[in-house]
């Protein structure tokens, strides 16, 4: 384990698991040199996994000299690791407390309860929850000298009426140009990942890159978010080879 805090640190054909960072480095050195994929897997996000992010990708945009792009590859990458992670944590919340995420009274009290339970140590009970379910958040990362693709992935499935929501956040996300401004006008109902969601997508607008690199998608039991970031002219999108 990565400090007992990732689970595993994959690329194609091969497990490394390691528990010290100077280990973890030269992991992802070796991974670097062998492939253009690199997948990481967790059952929570906390500092330290977030510390192994930031380091991971800041080694990717060196390899391409775009460091300057790492401000906004971390944010994207957290903010979405984090909202899978806690998307996984509140089905485990939901399901312990008897209450049925897809009924609205069921979901209106329960992301009240979830809300106010939620804390640094109650991240780290649920990530070992999660870890036993086999529940877990995984980023891809798919690298190339003309761009960058960030793919993250949570193993729990998403309530119809919550994906509404996030697709109704994403669409008035478009509108805004300014963080602040977004918070300022949704400060009363706007939820963490809503709040991230809007983030991602005015970073990008700010880079000059088009939201619709942007992408979520829900299966039966997960959800993938998407986001490329190009680094030249010369990118193809995944959108525009696979349709979506």
């Amino acid at each position: 384990m990565l400090a007992s805090h990732i689970e595993g640190l994959l690329a194609p054909g091969a497990l490394f698991m390691s528990r010290s960072f100077f280990e973890l480095e030269q992991n992802i050195r070796l991974i670097l040199n062998q492939s253009q994929e690199l997948t990481l897997q967790s059952s929570k996000v906390n500092e330290k996994v977030e510390k192994y992010i930031l380091h991971i990708l800041k080694m990717i945009l060196t390899r391409y000299d775009r460091e300057s792009l790492l401000e906004l590859v971390y944010t994207i990458t957290k903010e979405l690791a984090i909202n899978g992670a806690k998307a996984n944590q509140k089905r485990l919340f939901f399901d312990e407390h008897g209450l049925d995420i897809t009924n609205e009274r069921d979901y209106a009290r329960g992301m009240l309860e979830f809300r106010q339970a939620f804390s640094d140590e109650m991240n780290e009970v649920y990530g070992i929850k999660s870890r036993e379910k086999g529940v877990y958040v995984k980023i891809y990362l798919s690298h190339q000298p003309n761009g960058l693709c960030i793919e993250v992935e949570n193993n729990t499935a998403i309530a119809p009426a919550e994906e509404l929501r996030l697709r109704e956040k994403m669409k008035k996300s478009m509108s805004y140009n300014d963080i602040a401004e977004f918070y300022m006008d949704n400060m009363d109902n706007t939820e963490g990942a809503g709040l991230g969601i809007a983030l991602i997508m005015i970073m990008m607008k700010s880079e000059g890159l088009d939201p619709a690199l942007f992408r979520i998608g829900t299966l039966e039991d997960r959800t993938i978010a998407r986001v490329e970031i190009p680094f030249n002219a010369e990118y193809v999108s995944k959108r525009s080879q696979i349709g979506r």
